[in-house]
């Protein structure tokens, strides 16, 4: 009886002990993952990649959309805080900020929006900052982290004109006064 305990015992804190590096783990290393693909492709931080149309070779995010637009920047604001730009279409937008252990921190969308372009600061953990203006200012829990761009693509011929409004996103660092 005393091996039966001791075995269920033991089947219950390894299952613990996976549960907790799981969830501790996980997120992280799938942030690892991601900037050593980027490093590979030789991306920068703190710069937005647009990436074109989604098709069924393009695998670059995951589980993507065919009828979304992405554009991606790896950020890291442990120097300096980031400006981040965007013009607004008026079709679904968002701009989401995910943390290093993948943590969904902010999120803003088109509705939420007022007017036809969007600017916000993200400030890096105990950085000092002054109010930048008209900006809206984030705090990121973490240093480095993702912020990604997604708009709906809702009528294949204001493609072109989508494609142009996504390039115009920006991510770039403050300097002066921060």
């Amino acid at each position: 009886m005393k091996r039966w305990l001791y075995r269920i015992l033991a089947t219950l804190a390894l299952a613990a002990l996976f549960h907790v590096l799981t969830v501790m783990a996980f997120p992280r290393a799938v942030m690892v993952a991601l900037a050593w693909k980027a490093k590979d492709q030789n991306l920068s931080t703190n710069v937005f990649y647009h990436q074109p149309r989604v098709t069924a070779e393009s695998r670059t995010v995951i589980r993507p959309s065919p009828d979304l637009l992405y554009s991606a920047c790896a950020y890291d604001v442990s120097k300096a805080p980031l400006r981040f730009s965007a013009a607004v279409p008026d079709t679904y937008w968002s701009l989401s900020f995910f943390a290093s252990n993948t943590d969904n921190f902010f999120v803003i969308n088109d509705r939420e929006v007022k007017g036809n372009s969007v600017d916000v600061v993200l400030i890096g953990p105990g950085m000092p900052y002054k109010n930048p203006g008209n900006a809206r200012v984030v705090f990121s829990p973490t240093s480095r982290g993702v912020a990604i761009i997604r708009i709906l693509i809702t009528d294949e011929n204001k493609m072109e004109d989508l494609a142009a409004i996504q390039k115009q996103a920006s991510c770039t660092p403050l300097s002066g006064g921060f």
